[in-house]
């Protein structure tokens, strides 16, 4: 050697950081025999083989180039970045490989992720929560089990008004049903027609002499200055079910709610309540339409049926007909002569006549 140093001249017998198995020269193992390794901690007469860094569910060894590499029969996995790393036998788990959110966070940051699942009691160092800390359920940790959200009035604590089922942190409305709270509908708050009823009744029978204020309505009611209200000129309505006018029971009362949508999480507000001017009666029936009607019907209904029957009749007849013309051209006399035919003379020969007079 041209150059050299003094820990050359002095190495260390068998040394224990080198399993035993070699000498410690300037801070490195020197293997003995058959052993190898930085601290000579393999045996090429037993560690010759990848068998037992083979993972037999998936074929592939220490999980593949990439992910580990077989030491010594052992699997020593490799980690892609420093926060990120991998374990097990096979190297086949790892803390990252875990369902993500749409802004692609592993187990949404709410959960710790754990060789492909996310344990949502965890934080993302995998520390177990405290008891007050915020609660999250699904694949991913993504769904807040936290209701505040889905409750409208506190003191009850009633989810969703009801009206549909608090889920990852909102309600799920039932159908007719939406809002925030799933407090809005087309039949509820100012849009419940029973809460107009009492009012319209009042100003509809004493229109001449009292005003909706005198009614104690809520809104503006009125009725139309035409026969109906012309719902064409306006924005939103609703046709709420007619009232039976008390002595009069075959007319009743049709009034509408006149509205505006503020947005699809608050309830709309009510302009103004419209009464038609002439009620909805239902007409008596006419009896003397009614018999005609009935007499056209059954003598129609006859004819038809003589129809019918008529070109029943026909069809037989036709059938009949080609059947005998089918027969007649099987004969087997002449067409002119009918064997039953017997001519009306009959001629005798006598025999001893010769013809001279």
């Amino acid at each position: 050697m041209i150059c050299g140093c003094d820990c050359e001249e002095l190495p260390s017998p068998i040394a224990e950081i080198c399993s035993n198995h070699g000498n410690l020269v300037c801070g490195a193992c020197q293997c003995k025999d058959t052993y190898f390794g930085d601290k000579c901690q393999c045996d090429q007469t037993t560690e010759q083989s990848t068998v037992t860094c083979k993972n037999n569910a998936t074929g592939s060894i220490c999980g593949g180039t990439n992910n580990g590499r077989c030491v010594c029969g052992k699997c020593k996995c490799i980690s892609p970045k420093a926060e990120y790393f991998r374990y097990g036998d096979y190297c086949e788990c790892s803390n990252y490989e875990c369902p993500r959110n749409q802004e692609n966070d592993i187990c949404s940051n709410n959960g710790y992720c754990d060789c492909g699942v996310c344990d949502c009691d965890k934080d993302s160092y995998g520390i177990l929560k405290p008891a007050d800390a915020a609660k999250f359920t699904g694949d991913n940790c993504g769904c807040s089990m936290d209701k505040t959200n889905c409750i409208s009035n506190q003191e009850t604590g009633e989810e969703c008004s009801g009206n549909g089922v608090c889920s990852c942190g909102q309600c799920e409305c039932n159908k007719d049903h939406y809002g925030q709270y799933c407090d809005i509908c087309p039949d509820c708050g100012p849009l419940d027609c029973d809460l107009y009823i009492e009012c319209v009744k009042c100003v509809y029978e004493d229109k001449k002499d009292t005003t909706w204020q005198d009614c104690n309505c809520t809104h503006d009611t009125s009725i139309s200055l035409y026969d109906r209200v012309d719902t064409s000129k306006l924005s939103r309505h609703k046709q709420c079910e007619s009232i039976p006018i008390e002595d009069n029971p075959d007319c009743s009362i049709v009034f509408y709610l006149s509205y505006k949508d503020i947005s699809p999480t608050v309830q709309p507000t009510l302009y103004a309540v419209l009464i038609d001017k002439v009620p909805d009666c239902v007409s008596a029936p006419n009896i003397t339409v009614i018999v005609i009607g009935l007499i056209v019907g059954i003598v129609g209904i006859g004819l038809l049926l003589l129809v019918i029957w008529k070109i029943y009749i026909s069809m037989l007849d036709k059938r009949e007909f080609k059947k005998f013309m089918e027969e007649r051209s099987k004969a087997k006399w002449n067409s002119g002569l009918s064997p039953l035919y017997k001519e009306p003379t009959t001629k005798y020969s006598n025999p001893v006549y010769t013809g001279k007079q």
